[in-house]
């Protein structure tokens, strides 16, 4: 399939060698897998393409009708690959998702050559010019990620004149000439995508003393099949084969994991445990940490006269955080990626990647006499715990107590966050690197009023019907930082209208005057706005005017930024896959309403108290007195991620939400 891909070409003098052990492996699964269904296919070279079609795969708008794939590891965990690829185009959208095909390339650690690709059309090809039809550009996660990797390229293949009905047929060979971590062989594949699979035929061939573990997650019934071959010769070697045929497609839905959480995958390692990563880890990172006379000197300088440990703690994780650009070229010279800067010279430039400002923060903490530790942490993203895998994103900073238990996470390249650890860390894949005991955890999930969005309402109906008042928010946790975020990022102007439409987006007609708001630029405190508000002819009246009909403000659907965001992602009716949420957090909000003149009844809706496993949602609704109204809401989502049959609680609440926001108070005068 299209996978991240280095292009570079391969000496002849290997190749020759490589291709032959790739024939012997082709024959070898030939007689395995292929010959016992040959008897149902036809006699010409594509005649398997006959299988592929719209009968077949009604739902389909493409298919991948053959892969075979076979690797070749040595014992220091460089590696030589063959990669053939039929891909059958089935309707528009699957021409369009095909007819440019896109490769990454990190030339730090290997190349590839496209041997072959060509157009199948009515069992013709037509030969693509591999060199006129292609071109190499900057990655584009060097812009998305800030940092620049002069190494990481994205190659573009344009296929011209491709149609439905055609099959691109392309064929890779390539070279893993430095490995990322010496000695060790691991990987993982998928074997399900959102394209059905027809047969793909997975090799990997080892020095036969080398032990793998391995795993398939997520398995489909009967769709795939294991077969081990010894093969004689000095050294002896280990083919191990994987064949996943007629896997279903994978239907995406928004807001779903990754498909390397939830597709059928092959997981193998030469690693027993994730001790091995964390000690890697550590030594290469140990060796970049010694702090010079100018780190120090700095470090003095940011706690002097401090004596609490916390104060030392937060003056150094802003200063790193704030003073520190995250930014850089990605040039390390021993494992691009991974390896961090020295940390003087980071202080010096005054400028890094994520590593080179987590590194800088554990030396400035270890020198300041924290137990502080390099930390490596998938984001985003949770790593199957059972094989060990590098495959992490991201770098932050623990800090530990006497036993090595991490009590506190730091991730200093955040620059408008006042907290310690962003929310969108939380329950991520993490490795400590440490050299004697370390293993895969979880971050922990934040307590949901640790991330408080707190709306406070007082207002008065006056007998024409319109309705004024004011309004005061305060926020704390992540509601503090994507507030302040997005605050920072506008114009006084802008950010004073930015407020004005988060009301009036979900109650026509409000006007919001004097409106006072705190700097976002200030972390001292939490950031907080309040104003004046009115809303003309707010109420409304039957003939005679004895019954009036008033909408809160409370009851509006979503008072927060998040609460609106997260549960709006609940826009399916049912789903097969996990959605996740990505936050904690809680909504307090009073509304303290009152009439101009007594009324003689006031008819309320009913109180509830909501609570699952998911959230918990109370309304209470309360005359004070004879002329006064108290109304409070509060609602706590306390997962950030919800599994597909406990799905139809958010949808649910979704529609209870709504229905409020159209319920009115009645009142008689």
């Amino acid at each position: 399939m299209l996978k991240k891909i280095q292009i570079q070409k391969i000496r002849p003098a290997g190749r020759l060698k490589f291709q032959t052990l790739c024939l012997l492996s082709a024959i070898l699964t030939m007689l395995i897998y292929l010959l016992p269904t040959a008897s149902s296919a036809g006699t010409g070279p594509y005649s398997f393409l006959e299988q592929i079609n719209r009968q077949n795969y009604p739902f389909a708008h493409s298919v991948l009708a053959q892969e075979i794939e076979h690797i070749e590891y040595h014992g220091n965990g460089t590696q030589e690959s063959l990669d053939d690829v039929y891909i059958t185009v089935l309707d528009e959208e699957g021409r369009q998702n095909h007819k440019v095909l896109s490769f990454s390339v990190n030339k730090a650690y290997g190349g590839l050559e496209i041997e072959l690709c060509e157009i199948i059309r009515a069992e013709k090809s037509t030969q693509i010019n591999i060199a006129a039809q292609s071109h190499e550009e900057a990655a584009a996660s060097n812009s998305r990620s800030n940092i620049y990797n002069p190494l990481q390229k994205d190659v573009k293949l344009f296929l011209p004149g491709l149609e439905i009905g055609d099959t691109i047929h392309y064929r890779l060979n390539r070279r893993r000439f430095k490995p990322i971590m010496e000695n060790q062989i691991y990987g993982s594949i998928l074997g399900q995508y959102d394209i059905p699979v027809r047969s793909y035929l997975f090799t990997i061939t080892t020095p036969s003393t080398t032990q793998i573990n391995w795993l398939i997650k997520d398995k489909v019934k009967d769709a795939v099949t294991f077969r081990e071959t010894r093969l004689p010769g000095n050294p002896a070697k280990v083919i191990r084969s994987w064949h996943f045929k007629q896997v279903p497609q994978i239907t995406p839905e928004p807001s779903m994991p990754s498909f390397r959480r939830v597709a059928m995958r092959l997981l193998y390692s030469t690693m027993s445990n994730w001790q091995t990563v964390a000690s890697w880890y550590d030594n290469l990172v140990a060796k970049k940490l010694a702090p010079g006379d100018e780190l120090k000197k700095k470090v003095d300088e940011l706690i002097a006269g401090k004596s609490d440990q916390n104060q030392k703690l937060a003056a150094l994780f802003y200063y790193v955080a704030q003073k520190i650009r995250y930014l850089g070229v990605s040039g390390e010279s021993e494992r691009p990626g991974f390896e961090p800067h020295d940390v003087n010279l980071t202080l010096s430039r005054r400028h890094g990647v994520c590593r080179d400002k987590a590194a800088l923060l554990v030396s400035m903490l270890q020198y300041a006499g924290f137990n502080a530790k390099a930390v490596l942490i998938r984001v985003g993203d949770k790593l199957d715990s059972e094989i060990p895998l590098p495959y992490f994103n991201h770098a932050i900073v623990a800090i530990l107590d006497n036993n090595d238990n991490v009590i506190n996470f730091l991730d200093p390249t955040s620059e408008t966050s006042r907290q310690f650890l962003p929310d969108y860390e939380r329950e991520c894949s993490y490795l400590v690197a440490d050299k004697q005991k370390s293993d895969l955890g979880l971050t922990p999930p934040l307590p949901p009023e640790k991330n408080n969005f707190k709306l406070d309402i007082v207002d008065r109906l006056a007998e024409d019907g319109n309705l004024s008042g004011s309004i005061t928010v305060e926020c704390t946790g992540f509601n503090d930082t994507l507030m302040r975020s997005i605050m920072m990022n506008q114009s006084k102007k802008e950010q004073k209208l930015l407020l004005k439409r988060f009301f009036l987006r979900q109650y026509s007609g409000l006007e919001l005057e004097n409106i006072k708001w705190s700097d976002p630029s200030d972390r001292n405190k939490n950031f907080s706005f309040s104003g004046d508000f009115s809303i003309a002819a707010a109420a409304v009246s039957t003939k005679p005017k004895s019954t009036i009909y008033i909408q809160p403000l409370i009851f509006m659907a979503n008072s927060s930024i998040l609460e609106r965001w997260i549960i709006n992602l609940a826009d399916m009716t049912t789903r097969h896959y996990p959605i996740k949420l990505g936050y904690t957090f809680t909504t307090v909000a009073s509304e303290h309403l009152t009439f101009a003149r007594p009324p003689k009844k006031v008819f309320l809706p009913d109180n509830y108290n909501l609570e699952n496993e998911i959230f918990s949602a109370t309304l209470n609704c309360r005359q004070t007195t004879s002329e006064q109204l108290l109304i409070k809401r509060r609602f706590s989502l306390q997962k950030t991620e919800v599994d597909a049959h406990l799905y139809n609680k958010l949808t649910k609440l979704q529609n209870y939400k709504q229905s409020l926001s159209l319920t009115p108070i009645v009142i008689e005068w």
